[in-house]
């Protein structure tokens, strides 16, 4: 049986960072006259308040971003915040709150400066916790940053078991599934190694993209807020910026200092697989160090569906970390472990499957370190350097017990990015280089050969603001390398070998200011994906994807280029939103069923195939204030894919979406009814199967209250009140698994 190489390598990497980190904790007591030029930097300090245009009533516990430099915070109970260490210039400073319009302020910090600050928030029922943020001041487009944020009580309401399943509320977001606990989100009709999900801006380490029985390893349940990065911003962390990227921030390695025990706990239940959740942080500063610890689990038995109970479709999971940073006044340099275990139904009862289903076992295990340093006197002002280590395990078993297939993979990476200050017409960005070492292996029915991988990366990103047109522009080069442990020729897909993909990617997005509330823009992207290794190497059954797995040691970079157009209205009374796209995909990557049955294990043969592919689609969102606090909103989307050759259609298109709701609204309160709609999707692949279309209704409440030091909140949300079966296109198990059926949910969450 294949072993974790955990133990191992964690005393290696335990004793290399804890001498890194006292080395940098002896180096920050060092007496100025023998601190370099980097460390004599003169830092500001923004010292700010949170309230009420209307009543100038303090708004305590308010999420506070500092854009540039992707901090939060979140405001006292007197609505007062503060950010340290702040690199002189120009910064964007974003509040969000429910009942209440969000806002960008730019100010200006300079050397040892103290900025005084009152942010004044205007009241409004619209939803502006989500938004794309453009940073407008006085009046202009002052910086692109095509990111959406979710964050705060909107990501409360939509708190699901999983992350993919929390964003599929979003407009143009879907869910690929193969079960509960099996979910990864689907963006446009691109999912897998398209997408990239990661956990305080690093890589998950996971196998999740590679099959869709595998679950991705991050719980949103402590999570602070998710942001979702297209276009330019994408490109720091992949040549893949199609979709973008999705950042689940725990703040896991502390990055402000505080004065005071923060935290927060959380319990959350539904009905309809009696799941329970539970999870907590706390904070606690020692002095110049903050001291950070969370954790949080899941319990779930098996799914009540509108026409029974679906065998085999129970989770459990096991979540924790623990942090500490030290400040200064170069920076500060942070580290933190964590722990991730999973253990999940797969069901059975289809065709190629196991009649009792399969059982998945899997553990992460990850150590980062993180430093920033402030410069001063050069082209940059700030250095930000990280490494991290991730041992990720995973085995399937048959309902007997018998091991069917494990998985190991060990991952080494690290990064230093430089913030740039203004220079020519550019306002700002940064500049950096990353590096990542993965070691994949595998056992048991597994015939994916051990493989070794290598990438190297350089990225540049700026910033221009001229006038009525705001500009980032990116640039990324990639390269990496794919050993197998040795090289032989397979009778089945042919010669496998060593292999070496390069290329560049690269972004450009533009916003238009054409009116006070009316913003146009459009992003141009050329982006790469190397096949991975199952595409390359499979061959054999994948036991609980009930697959048996064909790769194509042939397969070239698939080459991107995408087109997206927006336009966007931004009133007090209303708010809406039109995106047009265009994706044209060289050597689209994907398992294509050949229609072919394995007669060895009765499993359908996946071909993994190169071929042209362009995808279309529309993202239409709008709401507005119907009378008093009441709001109507509602939104669709589309996305057609085809094969450029044949203009046959892709597999896995998610169908025709929308949604209408109407809510009621206060700064305390939040009551409304949604209608979840699919049509039914035709349009299918050889050997796909169709599915009908869909309404399903759900209600929601939301209170929340300050008492002292503490903030409450309760969530009471219903799904499918009507109890309504129906599939999504999206599962891989819809020909014997409806969608569930009715489900209340309780969340209560206590901040202090």
């Amino acid at each position: 049986m294949m072993k974790s190489a955990l133990s191992y390598h964690e005393r290696t990497v335990l004793v290399a960072t804890a001498v890194f980190f006292v080395t940098l904790l002896a180096q920050a007591r060092m007496g100025k006259e023998e601190r370099s030029a980097i460390e004599e930097q003169k830092s500001g300090v923004i010292l700010g308040k949170v309230v009420d245009i209307e009543t100038k009533e303090p708004l305590g516990w308010t999420p506070v971003l500092l854009l540039e430099t992707n901090k939060a915070v979140t405001a006292h109970e007197d609505g007062t915040f503060h950010f340290h260490n702040v690199p002189p210039g120009t910064h964007s400073l974003k509040t969000f709150r429910l009942g209440y319009e969000s806002l960008i302020r730019r100010i200006t910090v300079a050397e040892r400066e103290t900025v005084i600050v009152t942010l004044e928030l205007k009241s409004s029922p619209l939803s502006t916790e989500t938004v794309l943020v453009l940073g407008v001041a006085n009046g202009k487009a002052s910086s692109v940053k095509p990111t959406e944020i979710i964050t705060g009580k909107q990501l409360q309401q939509q708190l699901g078991r999983t992350l993919a399943e929390t964003l599929s509320k979003e407009s143009g977001i879907s869910q690929r599934t193969m079960g509960p606990a099996p979910a990864r989100p689907v963006i446009r009709g691109l999912g897998g190694d398209r997408l990239l999900i990661l956990e305080d801006g690093g890589r998950t380490g996971d196998i999740s993209a590679t099959a869709p029985d595998h679950a991705v390893v991050v719980d949103p349940l402590t999570a602070e807020r998710v942001e979702i990065s297209r276009g330019p911003a994408a490109l720091r962390y992949g040549p893949n910026a199609l979709v973008g990227t999705i950042n689940v921030v725990r703040g896991q390695i502390p990055s402000e200092p505080i004065h005071h025990v923060h935290g927060n706990l959380m319990v959350h239940g539904e009905t309809v697989n009696g799941g329970l959740a539970g999870g907590g942080a706390v904070s606690v500063p020692l002095g110049a160090i903050v001291l950070r610890a969370d954790g949080s689990m899941r319990n779930a038995t098996d799914i009540s569906v509108p026409n029974g109970v679906l065998r085999n479709t129970y989770y459990r999971n096991l979540a924790g970390s623990l942090g500490a940073s030290r400040f200064d006044d170069w920076g500060h340099l942070g580290l933190a472990a964590g722990i991730y275990r999973s253990q999940y139904g797969i069901p059975g009862g289809f065709v190629g499957a196991h009649p009792n289903g399969v059982k998945i076992e899997l553990e992460r295990a990850h150590l980062r370190a993180k430093a920033e340093v402030l410069v001063s006197s050069s082209p940059f002002r700030l250095l930000e350097a990280e490494f991290a280590l991730t041992d990720y395990y995973h085995r399937e078993l048959e309902a007997t017990g018998v091991l069917g297939i494990e998985f190991g993979v060990l991952t080494y990476s690290g990064e230093v990015i430089a913030q740039t200050r203004p220079w020519g017409f550019f306002s700002g960005g940064f500049a950096g280089i990353s590096g990542e070492y993965r070691d994949f292996a595998s056992g048991g029915f597994s015939f994916t050969p051990p493989t070794r991988e290598q990438n190297l990366a350089a990225f540049l990103l700026q910033e221009a603001d001229l006038g009525l047109l705001s500009l980032k522009i990116a640039l990324r080069a990639d390269t990496r390398l794919v050993h197998p442990e040795e090289e032989f020729e397979s009778k089945r897909i042919g010669l496998i070998r060593s292999r070496r993909f390069s290329d560049l990617s690269g972004s450009l997005a533009g916003v238009f200011h054409l009116r006070s509330s009316l913003f146009a823009g459009i992003t141009f992207t050329r982006s790469i994906r190397p096949p991975s290794v199952e595409e390359l190497y499979s061959e054999g059954p994948h036991l609980a994807a009930y697959s048996f797995e064909v790769g194509n040691p042939e397969l070239d970079l698939e080459r991107g280029l995408g087109l997206e157009v927006f336009l966007r209205y931004t009133g007090h009374d209303a708010l809406s939103q039109v995106t047009v796209f265009h994706n044209d995909l060289q050597g689209y990557i994907f398992p294509r069923n050949s229609g072919q049955i394995n007669f060895r294990t009765l499993l359908p043969i996946y071909r993994f195939t190169g071929l042209g592919a362009a995808m279309s689609g529309v993202e239409l969102s709008a709401e507005a204030r119907v009378v008093g606090s009441f709001v109507a909103g509602a939104s669709l989307n589309y996305v057609r894919g085809s094969l450029k050759e044949s203009q046959s259609p892709l597999p896995m298109m998610p169908p025709l979406g929308a949604k209408i709701d109407l809510r009621y609204s206060t700064s305390t309160f939040m009551a409304g009814v949604v209608a979840r709609m699919a049509a039914a999707q035709n349009r299918i692949d050889q050997f796909e199967q169709p599915t009908a279309g869909y309404t399903v209704i759900d209600g929601i409440a939301q209170y929340q209250v300050g008492t002292g030091a503490v903030f409450h909140t309760f969530v009471l949300t219903a799904e499918n009140v009507l109890n309504t079966e129906y599939r999504v296109h999206l599962s891989r198990v819809k020909s014997i698994m409806p969608e569930p059926g009715r489900n209340l949910k309780l969340l209560y969450k206590l901040v202090f």
